[in-house]
């Protein structure tokens, strides 16, 4: 059962949507509350209204897909420090690389967190691979490997407050503002409409309801890629960061 809530979230709350749009308009008709009558700009208005909503759409999702892609960077530069680290080890023994994959295991977790809870704790553990710089200085690692390190880091708190950002800001405020009065007006026109045959035009009112439901509510939730549950179909996946971290705790193993 939970299951299917995750899957087909969205869906279900848009089909009660328009299961209550059909009694509605069933006790609207019953009562002889449809007061409008039906002409051509209602097709008009519908279509501008999906417009308005495809728009907005597809800006949302242009944050979304950016989001996507993050992780899969984060993971990847991570990975990328560890192994750059582990063959300068060999040749500058006394830089701790065990502390330093700690630290790096820490990051993937803490960030893991960060787009979804505590957002300042991933800041400070990026921040304290400083420690592990100053500790490659002291051992005698070349100053241009350090530099290169320190601009991955750069790259690593730049991604963390890109995904903070998304999370925080909603795509142009008014506009989300916009589409959800439009739709609440477009379907209280419908609702007054006296459409000629009714049973046919109760269907389409139904139809219209789930699908600006639909699209209202798809839009309100990829605004937010990471949700605090994380178990939604459609958050992004850290699957990346997971098994980044599952690669550096099998590298400490293998000691």
């Amino acid at each position: 059962m939970k299951r299917i809530l995750k899957n087909y979230k969205i869906f279900l709350w848009a089909l009660i949507a328009a299961l209550l749009s059909l009694l509605a308009k069933y006790a609207m008709h019953y009562f002889g509350f449809e007061f409008i009558e039906q002409t051509s700009l209602h097709n008009s208005v519908v279509s501008s209204v999906i417009f308005v909503l495809g728009f907005v759409l597809s800006a949302t999702i242009a944050d979304y897909k950016e989001s996507e892609r993050i992780p899969a960077e984060f993971a990847s530069n991570i990975e990328d420090m560890y192994n750059d680290a582990k063959e300068t080890h060999k040749n500058y023994p006394k830089f701790d690389l065990d502390h330093f994959r700690r630290n790096l295991i820490d990051i993937l977790g803490t960030f893991r967190e960060g787009t979804r809870v505590s957002r300042g704790k991933a800041r400070k553990e990026i921040a304290q691979l400083q420690a592990s710089f100053a500790e490659m200085e002291q051992a005698g690692v070349p100053p241009n490997f350090v530099v290169k390190l320190k601009t991955q880091q750069t790259q690593l708190m730049r991604n963390l407050f890109r995904v903070n950002y998304i999370q925080r800001i909603q795509f142009i405020p008014s506009a989300f503002f916009l589409i959800k009065t439009i739709v609440i007006l477009v379907i209280s026109l419908l609702m007054c409409t006296n459409i000629d045959p009714f049973y046919g035009g109760v269907f389409i009112v139904g139809a219209i309801t789930f699908i600006m439901t639909y699209m209202l509510i798809l839009i309100h939730h990829i605004s937010t890629p990471f949700h605090p549950s994380g178990d939604t179909k459609d958050d992004v996946s850290l699957f990346l960061l997971r098994e980044a971290k599952n690669y550096l705790v099998a590298e400490g193993k293998q000691k």
